[in-house]
């Protein structure tokens, strides 16, 4: 049976997918004709960078996969495919998809493992954070439970680098040193374990562990020369920069000069890394007192964000320098000028790192900077006598903006109040308070039903809360007065008059106060994505379970969650 729902599904993703690649016109070459499935994959993935030859490989094992009906060799023959569509995400994408859906329940060592990981590092590219590690916390499920701990560790560097990209520096050295730990104990080297250790170093450095990032600087040096001169260069240029912060400069300077040339080839897939090399020369520059080298790497960086886009939190301090720049040379209109380049940076960090640490405000306190932005448009406007109608709209949205920030701050500790609250609420009660009931009295003959049916009810009701029969998912008011030998109509009167609030809001209020516990006091809980969580408890939407928890404490259930990992704060 299971046999046969593979092979309709592979028939269904034959169907559906609108960017299958067409093999029916395809014709395998007499050379690959008597070769085997794994010998095509292996020419597949040592010309993978060869996209004439690649693309032949990728559509024979496409062929062969299709006469062999395995869904084994087809998710394989779907992720080489991935390769063919070079800067094509959604074809990429579409691929990747495939092969993940064939390989699903195959329990392989490896799949659909491969396929999500590649898929990460694909949305990775585009800065879609949240689903890069949504597909890296599935390859990680997925290799968790083959036992294949090489891919395991690999994923775990992966969720370590997208840290690291976010500013936790202090876990993705963490997570770095532990996969490093590992290969070095398994004696696992390579290019793999060299990228590792390079982002060990960088995070070290980030982290200030200077010594550490030298160490490993200094082994990724060594290493790279006899495993992979690629990534020479940039061992070579983060030790220059660590170098820096020691206050060595010449040979600070000496380092960078060094590896800038080679890292420079590898653009635009290395914008990070050139922005770093421009920022650390321009530093170095300015404690030489080279003003014009100083500047023009300061420049360089501007140049480097108009032509690829890439923002980094690195590149907000080359702004702030060239602002400051402009101002000691008094030149207002270039000063203005890369304040909006600033805000623009701020702007798409704040899109793609949505845990931004708060040190970057900081360090450039926002409404510092709009007053300083609103001071330059004011001089600008005197000394060019601009029109009055420019200046209003000029100020109107600087206004705009104030307000803007001010409501979010205001949002901010709105929310920070009520997670408070939540965390000092000892238990849980469901009861109403003595007052309301004093105030308004049920009384069975008030509702027209028997007292001794309404205490049945109510006591039957107060199981149903122990045992926590609310989480079960689309449980509906004939249900449950089914269960306790009553009609619905009673138990719907029952609940309106002495809980003081309709049925579905009883259930979803149950489900939202037993979720709270059990995100406060379990930590693996916490790991679950919302939609995970909205399901455990019974939703069937995780926008029905958002809604519920928001109504109920006045925040969301991420927000909830992101605090409790901050760890701050102790359950009572």
């Amino acid at each position: 049976m299971k046999k046969l729902v593979l092979i309709v599904s592979i028939f269904f993703l034959y169907t559906i997918l609108g960017v299958a690649q067409d093999t029916s016109t395809f014709t395998i070459p007499d050379s690959l004709k008597n070769k085997t499935f794994d010998e095509i994959e292996r020419l597949g993935f040592k010309y993978y960078n060869d996209s004439i030859k690649h693309e032949i490989y990728a559509n024979t094992l496409l062929v062969k996969a299709k006469q062999k009906n395995d869904p084994l060799s087809l998710a394989k023959a779907y992720r080489s495919a991935v390769f063919m569509f070079k800067n094509k995400f959604p074809e990429r994408i579409a691929y990747l998809d495939s092969s993940i859906a064939i390989s699903k329940d195959l329990n392989h060592k490896l799949y659909p493992a491969v396929p999500y990981s590649i898929k990460g590092g694909e949305y990775k590219q585009i800065r879609d954070y949240n689903k890069a590690l949504d597909s890296y916390l599935a390859a990680l499920k997925y290799s968790s439970a083959s036992n294949n701990k090489n891919f395991y560790y690999l994923t775990k560097h992966n969720i370590g680098s997208l840290k690291e990209d976010i500013g936790e520096f202090d876990e993705a050295a963490t997570i770095f040193k532990e996969v490093i730990d590992y290969e070095d104990k398994n004696n696992i080297s390579g290019i793999g374990h060299l990228v590792t250790m390079l982002h060990l170093a960088d995070s070290y450095r980030k982290l200030e562990y200077r010594d550490s990032a030298t160490f490993y600087n200094t082994k990724g040096i060594k290493e790279s020369l006899k495993d992979s001169l690629e990534l020479y260069p940039f061992f070579v240029l983060h030790e220059g920069i660590n170098l820096f912060y020691k206050q060595q400069y010449q040979n600070s300077l000496d380092s960078i000069n060094k590896a800038m040339p080679f890292i420079e080839e590898f653009r635009p897939r290395v914008e990070e890394s050139l922005v770093n090399t421009y920022i650390h020369l321009a530093k170095l520059y300015k404690e030489f007192d080279n003003k014009e080298k100083y500047l023009e790497y300061l420049l360089k960086i501007n140049q480097s964000y108009d032509r690829s886009g890439f923002v980094s939190i690195e590149m907000r301090e080359g702004y702030e320098l060239l602002i400051d720049h402009y101002k000691l040379v008094d030149d207002k209109n270039k000063q203005l000028y890369y304040i909006n380049k600033l805000f623009a940076v701020d702007s798409i960090l704040d899109t793609n790192y949505k845990n931004l640490s708060k040190r970057i405000v900081l360090e450039y306190d926002t409404p510092k900077l709009l007053e300083e932005k609103q001071n330059l448009i004011d001089a600008l406007e005197q000394k060019e006598k601009k029109t009055s109608i420019k200046f209003i709209i000029v100020v109107f949205f600087a206004v705009v903006l104030i307000i803007v920030v001010v409501l979010i701050y205001i949002k901010n500790v709105r929310y920070r109040r009520r997670f408070k609250e939540l965390m000092h609420t000892p238990t849980l009660n469901t009861a109403l308070p003595k007052e309301v009931l004093d105030k308004d009295p049920a009384t069975p003959e008030a509702i027209g039903i028997s007292e001794d049916i309404v205490n049945s009810v109510l006591e039957g009701l107060q199981k149903f809360e122990d045992k926590q029969g609310y989480v079960s998912a689309n449980i509906t008011t004939g249900e449950l007065a089914k269960k306790l030998q009553t009609n619905s109509k009673y138990l719907s009167k029952i609940i309106n008059t002495y809980k003081k609030k309709s049925f579905s809001v009883y259930i979803n209020e149950l489900r939202i106060e037993y979720v709270i516990e059990k995100l406060k006091n379990e930590s693996k809980f916490r790991l679950y994505t919302i939609k995970a969580i909205s399901r455990e408890i019974g939703f069937n939407t995780t926008e029905a379970f958002s809604k519920s928890f928001y109504k109920k404490t006045g925040i969301y259930p991420s927000y909830f969650i992101k605090q409790l990992e901050k760890g701050k704060y102790v359950t009572i």
